[in-house]
């Protein structure tokens, strides 16, 4: 390399020579916890009823959706029932046929 990219870079890898850890102040876990034991947050019952008519809300638009994609589901398979006896396409009715006879494509 060139001579004045390795100064370069190791002018910027001794900088990082004198860097120390940073270290919290003395009291600093003690106050954390006395804020965190004396702050007690209080959450109004107003707030707590509405969330839970929100969930029971959701929760009924989920039943109904999915209780009328099933009655959706039934209707959709009487009428592909009729389309298959009318096109004769019943796997029961259906013989298959031997693929090495005859002549094939």
């Amino acid at each position: 390399m060139e001579p004045k990219k390795d100064k370069w870079i190791n002018d910027i890898l001794a900088s990082a020579d004198g860097i120390e850890r940073a270290e919290p102040g003395p009291f600093l876990y003690t106050r954390i916890r006395n804020r965190l034991a004396t702050s007690v947050v209080y959450v109004p019952a107003r707030t707590v009823w509405l969330t839970i008519a929100s969930l029971a809300l959701l929760l009924l638009l989920n039943w109904r959706a999915t209780s009328r994609l099933s009655e959706k589901a039934s209707d959709d398979n009487a009428g592909l029932n009729a389309v298959i006896t009318d096109m004769q396409l019943d796997p029961t009715s259906n013989q298959p046929y031997n693929l090495w006879s005859g002549q094939n494509y």
